[in-house]
């Protein structure tokens, strides 16, 4: 079975805590328990934002990069494979990007190293209210799931 890692470690290897991780998260654990004893699972992905973190953290992708394959449309869609050809497909729904001016003000004072320790800690207490709303939302209303079976097609 594949390791369902715990959300901290995750955070972690991103390197932050944000709202994308924490739906990456909620996606991973669904793809971790779709892919059973499976290992070796491939991920397309059309993004190359937060969420993708999980997916590689979750499947060891850093170590396997041969296992995944980014045609960045920019758009939150990710279709897993197993090696007998079952799929995982997931999509983010539209509007589920959490966001506000704020943030986007805090986030480039961060980036460019001008932002106050006020300013941080403000950054931090957005993140995760961020963060706890995304984990209290039901997945169906974040991301549809369609699986297909390979034996089925």
């Amino acid at each position: 079975m594949v390791d369902i890692p715990d959300f901290d470690s995750v955070a972690k290897a991103h390197g932050h805590i944000c709202p994308g991780i924490a739906l990456g998260y909620k996606m991973a654990v669904i793809a971790a328990e779709w892919a059973g004893s499976e290992t070796h699972i491939t991920v397309l992905s059309h993004t190359t934002r937060c969420p993708l973190d999980a997916l590689r953290y979750t499947f060891d992708l850093k170590n396997h990069p041969e296992r995944l394959v980014i045609e960045n449309t920019n758009t939150g869609s990710y279709v897993l494979e197993k090696t007998d050809g079952s799929k995982l497909f997931i999509d983010e729904l539209p509007d589920t990007k959490l966001t506000s001016s704020e943030l986007h003000l805090l986030k480039g004072k961060e980036a460019a190293n001008t932002a106050t320790p006020e300013e941080k800690d403000r950054l931090t207490v957005i993140r995760q209210e961020m963060v706890r709303i995304m984990q209290e939302t039901p997945n169906e209303k974040l991301f549809t799931v369609r699986a297909v079976d390979a034996k089925k097609v």
